[in-house]
């Protein structure tokens, strides 16, 4: 199956509500990972390890902590160079216009710090983060609204490397994306366990708040979709899950300091 991925920055600016967000970084990758390596690479990660709740403070994994309230899903947390760098490979060409260098006084310039300031370090895009994260959303689960905290990553040489910018591989896809794709020619299967259930993906989008939580914008599961935004102050959460099982792997963007 041939590619074509498509970008879609989401413009906050003329979003009724989220102008607010006019100089956040977010965006749109469509159609980056086929169907099939969705597939695959769920198969592969849950053969490595059980799913277990899904706990806060993924900085410290000895203090992590499990809030129900908060946060209700399942996960596999899977470390893996390779995989990461190959995910790397596939999404740089479609981002680096965007966040490979990020400068002061540039277009993406709060998302590594206040938008506005005068001075300060200049980042370039340097890989994925190889902790991947993959989740399990079944009916009644979600992630209320939360900002992302900011990952280091030691190098052998002494430097950090930092992340900025969070990314979402959606694995399967939403009742009205499968009717979407369905429409345009496309053939995505939404099941990819044996051991979910055969209803089909409803709710469980991605969804942007504003502060006072009265405006917002969805982004809706789609196999194969990639969504990219900063970590910095821009509030989200994972929306419940009505029906069906939705799967996902997150992880960073990092970059390291150039000057």
């Amino acid at each position: 199956m041939s590619l074509q991925p498509e970008i879609t920055p989401i413009d906050f600016a003329n979003t009724p509500g989220l102008e607010r967000y006019a100089d956040f970084y977010a965006t749109i990758l469509d159609d980056v990972f086929t169907p099939e390596e969705c597939r695959s690479l769920l198969a592969l990660v849950t053969a490595s390890a059980p799913w277990t709740p899904a706990a806060l403070s993924a900085q410290d994994p000895t203090g992590q902590t499990v809030h129900k309230e908060f946060r209700n899903s399942e996960r596999i947390i899977y470390i893996d160079e390779e995989a990461a760098k190959r995910v790397y490979e596939r999404l740089k060409p479609l981002v680096q216009g965007e966040i490979g260098r990020i400068e002061v006084g540039g277009r993406w310039d709060g998302v590594t710090g206040k938008k506005g300031r005068k001075q300060g370090p200049s980042w370039e895009l340097a890989c994925v983060n190889p902790r991947l994260s993959f989740l399990r959303y079944g009916p009644g689960h979600y992630f209320k609204q939360h900002c992302d905290g900011l990952n280091e990553l030691p190098r052998e040489e002494g430097t950090v490397l930092k992340s900025f910018v969070t990314l979402h591989l959606y694995l399967n896809s939403c009742e009205d994306e499968l009717l979407a794709d369905d429409h345009h020619g496309h053939s995505p299967e939404s099941k990819l366990s044996p051991d979910d259930p055969d209803e089909p993906l409803i709710g469980g989008a991605t969804r942007f708040w504003t502060a006072d939580k009265k405006h917002y914008l969805d982004v809706m599961p789609r196999a194969g979709r990639v969504l990219v935004f900063q970590q910095r102050m821009l509030i989200h959460s994972g929306e419940e899950v009505l029906q069906g099982v939705k799967y996902t792997m997150r992880s960073d963007f990092m970059f390291e300091q150039v000057d």
